[in-house]
């Protein structure tokens, strides 16, 4: 009797999870003293990582396991502890410092859960007087020297601003340099005379707001990473139907790939109705790519070289290692392939600033769309009969590449310990989300959108008279959301077709709803969705996108790794850290958009110009 009430607490407790009473039970996920108190008294620190087990079978590793085994849990085999050595271990005779937090570790956890602790990783063990792990090299100094010759041209430049006589022609290269010309560039107003680019306003509104959300949900990644007082918040936060709006809504990346195609589309055909003679050959495609790499490559370079050099000095904390000094020294390794905007393909699991798989894939979609273009442009008629193919045969190369690769979408791998550890040895992640293919839809509709919104021009039918049309249009803002909320139905779903398939249609049918909604914005059937998005602050905001999403990660990790003991999650915490890390993001990107990214762009373009 007693055997079979045992057996069906053990079925009840698979079925419903653990009490919270059996949860604190286990080993605390995570444990730091305070590095701060620790650092004062001049004692030794260190991080590190390690596995439970036992050599007989004991009851509460069988239920740590269970528990890990579930896939809205971390994996709590592994636990994470920072330890002042020289106090948590002093009862530990010895002098090599990872030795005695091993053994100090592993005595510990057998006094208290009889459970043997084996290091698995260390992350670091310092003293106040230990030196860098990352000593001061000559690529520090190479990069302080540029960031010196940087300043000093814009002191040059303002200056000349300056002093020069107004009547005189200006100098475009010292010109470029001014921090007063950049700065009425940055907070211009452009009269829109032409209703062609007035109807493009809501650009900079869609852009800031996509990036505000971006900054939110990479604040919460960040979180998975650090030590944490409460990791059972995230845990349970994580089935939460509402947080499918987080883990589903990365898909709204893809409206920057569509505004790129799009914005690339409409310009091209813009300048033909300008030129009529114009030609569109292979020496145009290459002026838009180097147009591209001019706009991007520059500060993508200085943000990178930042990162791997001076970031790693800024501060300190007992994760700083772990945080900071290895995302410095992955982009020491990987520089090279964010240069030539192959991260994203080569070594993908060493990732230089998470974000960056997203510039990748834009070059390597523009690559693409600007090919299509240049075959197209004239022909806007079947353009739109081939982009719509085109649209349809991603899809369905999307789906066999998924189900044959067995590839994921984000929704069904967002797991706390994958977030965690950033999706390293994810195929999914790798050869799905963060590949160009999976974005290729989106970059087709972009194209189709420009060449729906001329052809609407043109012939000067009134789309927005449309009653069809007028009621998709107020459904799709809503259905947005709908749209993301969707996959709560279907992201525990084990079989095998219906994921691939929620795989190969999730971005592509967001994108489908977004560019219904984005006509309508183009054509202002909306007063109030127009005058949201085409608010003076988001067009300030919408300039400095590039400095936004290249600066903001740097900020998430920073703010964590410099906490001295372990990090409390709840909605207000991680509201704070989104907050500040927007603040700093915004107030860095400035001097960055005035110094760096506009300067770069008009020398260059000077120079290939001329």
């Amino acid at each position: 009797m007693v055997s079979r009430l045992l057996c069906f607490l053990c079925v009840l407790v698979a079925v419903t999870g653990i009490t919270d009473e059996q949860y604190y039970s286990m080993p605390r996920l995570f444990e730091l003293d305070d590095y701060d108190e620790c650092q004062v008294s001049r004692g030794a620190f260190c991080v590190g990582s390690f596995h439970l087990s036992s050599q007989k079978y004991n009851r509460l590793l069988n239920m740590i396991q269970t528990v890990s085994e579930d896939k809205h849990k971390f994996n709590h085999t592994v636990i994470h502890r920072g330890y002042c050595v020289t106090t948590t271990c002093a009862h530990i005779s010895g002098e090599f410092l990872p030795e005695i937090f091993e053994e100090c570790v592993h005595n510990l956890t057998k006094t208290k859960y009889k459970l043997d602790a084996k290091l698995l990783n260390l992350d670091n063990c310092k003293t106040s007087t230990s030196p860098p792990k990352m000593p001061l090299d000559v690529y520090d100094l190479i990069f302080a020297s540029i960031t010196g010759l940087i300043l000093i041209a814009n002191i040059v430049g303002t200056a000349y601003e300056l002093l020069r006589s107004s009547d005189d022609k200006p100098n475009r290269f010292l010109i470029a340099w001014s921090l007063i010309s950049n700065w009425r560039r940055l907070t211009a107003n452009y009269d829109k005379a032409d209703s062609r680019f007035d109807a493009l306003m809501p650009v900079h509104g869609m852009k800031a707001i996509t990036l505000i959300l971006v900054i939110l949900a990479h604040s919460i990644i960040a979180h998975h990473m650090t030590y944490i007082h409460n990791p059972q918040f995230l845990e349970k936060g994580i089935t939460h139907p509402l947080s499918i709006l987080l883990y589903n809504g990365t898909t709204v990346v893809q409206i920057f790939i569509i505004l790129s195609s799009f914005l690339l589309a409409y310009n091209v055909m813009l300048s033909l109705d300008t030129d009529p003679k114009k030609q569109l050959n292979f020496q145009i495609w290459w002026q838009m790519i180097l147009h591209r790499i001019v706009r991007i490559m520059p500060l993508n370079m200085f943000v990178i070289g930042l990162t791997a050099t001076w970031w790693r000095f800024s501060s300190d904390g007992p994760l700083w290692s772990s945080l900071v000094e290895a995302e410095s020294a992955r982009c020491r390794r990987k520089w090279w392939t964010n240069i030539l905007f192959i991260n994203n393909l080569v070594g993908p699991d060493d990732r230089c600033l998470i974000q960056t798989w997203f510039l990748a894939v834009d070059m390597q979609l523009y690559v693409i769309t600007s090919l299509l273009l240049i075959f197209l442009a004239r022909k806007p008629q079947i353009a739109i009969k081939i982009l719509a193919s085109l649209f349809v045969i991603a899809i369905i190369a999307n789906y066999y590449l998924a189900y044959y690769l067995d590839l994921k979408s984000i929704l069904f791998i967002a797991r706390p310990e994958l977030i965690r550890a950033q999706y390293t040895g994810v195929p999914s992640f790798n050869w799905q989300y963060a590949a160009a293919w999976g974005s290729l839809p989106a970059a087709l509709l972009g194209l189709l959108l420009a060449f729906l919104l001329r052809a609407l021009t043109t012939s000067g039918y009134q789309l927005q008279q449309n009653k069809c049309y007028r009621v998709l249009y107020r459904l799709s803002v809503p259905s947005i959301l709908l749209w993301i909320m969707c996959g709560y139905f279907v992201r525990d779903s084990s079989s095998k077709t219906l994921v691939t398939l929620y795989t190969a249609v999730e971005r592509p049918g967001f994108s489908i709803i977004m560019v219904t909604a984005m006509l309508g914005f183009f054509l202002k059937i909306d007063r109030i969705y127009w005058q949201v998005l085409t608010w003076r602050i988001w067009q300030i905001l919408g300039r400095m996108s590039l400095s936004v999403l290249l600066v903001h990660w740097c900020y998430n990790l920073t703010f964590l790794a410099i906490k001295t003991n372990l990090a409390r999650v709840s909605v207000f915490e991680i509201g704070g850290h989104i907050f500040t890390s927007m603040v700093m993001t915004y107030v860095t990107s400035v001097p960055l958009y005035l110094m760096v990214e506009i300067p770069a762009q008009k020398i260059l373009q000077t120079l290939y110009i001329s």
